[in-house]
């Protein structure tokens, strides 16, 4: 109904200009005769667009950056709470209508959290980098007030007293504890994330697969942004594995870096937490917060923790130019094929790599050394032979019992279980999911030797220590900041009631977990569709990079720069999980409907043919609109009030001016103009790019749209310095254009501003940041 009475009243007025001044038999029409004396020119202007990218959307949710939220409430264009009532929206929508299951229980109080953290912000008493920003924790960290269940439906009511040290630290800096994550039960397998009390977690790129485990929940409510960042626990490959799967950051922490106290542990000696995230930025983060000597964790206090933080925090290894100078060792053998883990003949236990990840593998080193770093076969200084007697001498010490019946006993005397003897014996752990065998479990713990008192526990601990010392000595000496290694042949196996096939190359459970050494996943981007072998989505896969002891900082350099030289080819959001229909962009359009339909065109001087049939095709277009499909709903929003503001800003510096009826004598100030208002004009904002491709001799450019601008100025070159002679200027009014006429052999260098005409002068922008294009 509006759309066909705005082309009626619309498309009368045409009529009539149109008829002006033809002589057509039996009608006569005459223009209305606009006198010069009433009629003016002013400066307001309509910015509909400006007001549409001021309200933060469901769109701007996805994949944001703690940064960029922060950003968003210290604008006022966002709250606490409406933030955390987004992540709520999508768990509702997503995780079991796709059978994710990759939350196990949603904080309820955590509305109520945000709302005080809002009125604090309003007070101006913001404390914490994290100040408001939703956090989803593997079920197996203490939360105050929340169930700690390790995915044990025996454990499903079990509340500790307080906060596990790392939610502590978190907390501290703002974060708000949104959700507990589904997992292995009690940590127990790498493979998959299954749990008798949350079900199988299941892939969020193909919903068919698994997320590999332990912290398989956390990874996939990560990867599918139902929080902004979480934390996992690694034992054997527990956050590595899943943040490959998952598309994700994921490090495991130098042993003794952050602390396990108040997490339900599997092996003290080597468990370890750490941050699964989506972007380095975030890592660096979230390691700042939970990083340090905590006085109940015996393991924090012997490294002295403290000592091993950078004084500014994780955050000074977010060098966009972090990779320049780098040597980074790789190991031969998983580049080409993976040594398995078993008593074979060397030269009887490989397993190539599969050839949907052999390309993956080939342009992760590409991106490595596009960033400036070398790239040096290091098998001769950590040869497999030795590998093998380092891991050899520092045998699993098994004290998951004694580490379990601990942990039953700080929960003091609300514990529901107090003993591995009773989960076992009366709860019937593990009747759906054995997923830990203690032979033998000791009734009263009382009773029990503490493992590490013994003979066994000292050696296995002495040839933990020498495994570390040995590789950190051997980087050192050859000047080597990072080993590069990878730690699966294959993409996520189908998720099924039996043991997931274990593709993990053996190297993955090696240097972090048995030496204690900083290891952590970045993204190598996705592997090629195999529709004849069950791969019917593009599924991706990480690689792996570890460095020496306490040596955090150097990793997040090199994952920061890779990041920023790799670009957008090696994150994608799944495609299960789009962003919801969103009722703000909703009310927008609306409105800018309504006020489309109110043009009243007899006020104004001038009537352009042009902007009206622009925006009566924009108008056509979101009337019909999907609103279920908050994408196209939006870009059909952006395009109506761009075309409304064009329109209006041309109405609106030719509107007329009407003269006051009066009974009395006119004087000389009785005829009054509206005096117009000015709006101040000033440099457009710093540009950004959205996405560049780049097609054999063709690159295609994505500018991220800004209002009030007149076009943009681009820059592509050959010289990262933009040298002259090695340097192309295009201007233009299209946010997205296609450069043709390039070297198929050359990298490019891109950056764009935008530009104004302000007082008949041409005034950029910032430029963006500069991206690289091969």
């Amino acid at each position: 109904m509006r759309k066909e009475m705005l082309k009626k009243s619309i498309g009368t007025i045409v009529m009539t200009i149109a008829l002006v001044g033809t002589s057509i038999p039996g009608v006569i029409v005459s223009p209305v005769k606009v006198n010069a004396d009433v009629a003016t020119t002013v400066s307001v202007s309509s910015n509909e667009v400006g007001k549409l990218e001021s309200i933060f959307t469901t769109i701007d949710l996805m994949d944001a950056s703690i940064s960029e939220l922060e950003t968003a409430m210290e604008k006022g264009e966002l709250t606490a709470e409406q933030l955390v009532q987004m992540y709520i929206d999508r768990i509702n929508a997503y995780d079991k209508s796709l059978n994710l299951n990759s939350i196990i229980t949603i904080n309820s109080k955590a509305l109520d959290e945000a709302k005080e953290l809002d009125k604090e912000r309003a007070a101006g008493k913001i404390k914490g980098k994290l100040y408001g920003i939703p956090i989803i924790v593997k079920d197996n960290y203490d939360v105050e007030g929340m169930p700690t269940s390790a995915g044990c439906k025996a454990l499903k009511d079990s509340i500790a007293p307080d906060d596990s040290y790392a939610v502590k630290k978190l907390k501290e800096e703002g974060a708000i504890i949104l959700a507990k994550a589904n997992m292995s039960e009690f940590a127990s397998s790498g493979s998959n994330s299954r749990s008798t009390l949350g079900g199988a977690v299941h892939n969020a790129y193909d919903t068919e697969r698994t997320a590999a485990g332990s912290s398989g929940g956390t990874a996939v409510a990560i990867t599918s942004n139902f929080a902004t960042a979480g934390l996992g626990t690694d034992t054997g490959s527990s956050i590595r594995r899943p943040s490959s799967f998952s598309n994700l950051y994921g490090l495991r922490p130098s042993k003794g870096l952050t602390s396990i106290d108040g997490v339900v542990p599997l092996n003290g000696d080597r468990d370890v937490t750490g941050p699964i995230c989506r972007s380095a930025e975030d890592l660096a983060t979230i390691m700042t917060a939970i990083a340090g000597t905590d006085a109940n964790d015996s393991y924090t206090v012997d490294a002295n923790a403290d000592s091993l933080k950078p004084a500014n925090g994780y955050e000074s290894g977010l060098k966009a130019d972090g990779l320049k100078g780098k040597k980074i060792g790789y190991l031969s053998n998983s580049f080409g094929y993976y040594v398995a883990n078993d008593d074979s003949d060397a030269g009887e236990r490989t397993t190539e790599l599969d050839s949907k990840i052999s390309d993956m593998v080939e342009k992760a080193k590409e991106n490595l050394e596009a960033g400036g770093a070398e790239l040096v076969d290091i098998s001769q200084y950590i040869p497999e032979s030795l590998i093998t007697s380092l891991r050899q001498a520092a045998p699993y010490a098994n004290v998951f019992e004694w580490d379990l019946d601990t942990y039953f006993a700080s929960l003091g005397p609300v514990a529901p279980i107090k003993t591995a003897y009773e989960l076992i014996n009366n709860y019937k752990y593990g009747e759906d999911y054995t997923n830990v065998s203690i032979r033998n479990p000791i009734e009263d713990f009382s009773t029990m030797t503490n493992p590490r008192t013994t003979e066994n526990w000292q050696s296995c601990w002495n040839g933990m220590v020498n495994f570390r010392k040995t590789i950190s000595n051997i980087l050192k000496e050859q000047d080597i900041d990072a080993v590069a290694y990878v730690s699966q042949t294959d993409v996520a196996d189908i998720e099924t009631t039996s043991n997931n096939k274990n593709n993990a190359a053996s190297y993955i459970n090696y240097f972090g977990p048995v030496a204690g050494l900083p290891d952590m996943m970045i993204p190598m981007g996705f592997a090629k569709a195999d529709p004849d072998n069950g791969y019917e989505t593009e599924m991706p896969l990480g690689m792996s990079l570890f460095t020496s002891y306490g040596n955090e900082e150097k990793l997040i350099e090199i994952a920061y720069s890779y990041e920023q030289t790799a670009g957008e080819s090696i994150r994608k959001q799944p495609s299960t999980v789009p962003a919801l229909e969103d009722k703000n962009v909703d009310k927008f359009l609306d409105e800018l409907i309504d006020k489309t339909d109110s043009i009243d065109f007899s006020e104004y001087t001038v009537y352009p043919n042009g902007k009206v049939n622009v925006l009566l095709n924009k108008y056509a277009e979101a009337t019909e609109v999907d609103r279920s499909d908050v994408y196209e709903t939006y870009e059909a929003t952006y395009d109506l009030a761009k075309a409304y503001d064009s329109l209006m800003n041309k109405l609106l510096a030719n509107k007329k001016v009407t003269t006051p009826v009066t009974d009395k004598t006119p004087t000389a100030n009785t005829s009054t103009v509206t005096t117009p208002t000015t709006e101040t004009v000033s440099a457009p904002a710093k540009a950004k790019i959205s996405n560049i491709k780049k097609a054999k001799k063709s690159m295609k450019i994505a500018i991220r749209k800004q209002s009030g601008v007149k076009g943009y100025q681009i820059k592509y070159s050959t010289s990262k310095k933009f040298a002259t002679k090695k340097t192309k200027t295009i201007t233009t009014s299209k946010a997205t254009v296609t450069v043709k006429k390039l070297n198929v052999k050359k990298t490019y260098y891109v950056k764009v501003r935008a530009y104004k005409l302000i007082d008949g002068k041409v005034t950029y922008g910032a430029y963006s940041k500069v991206k690289k294009v091969s």
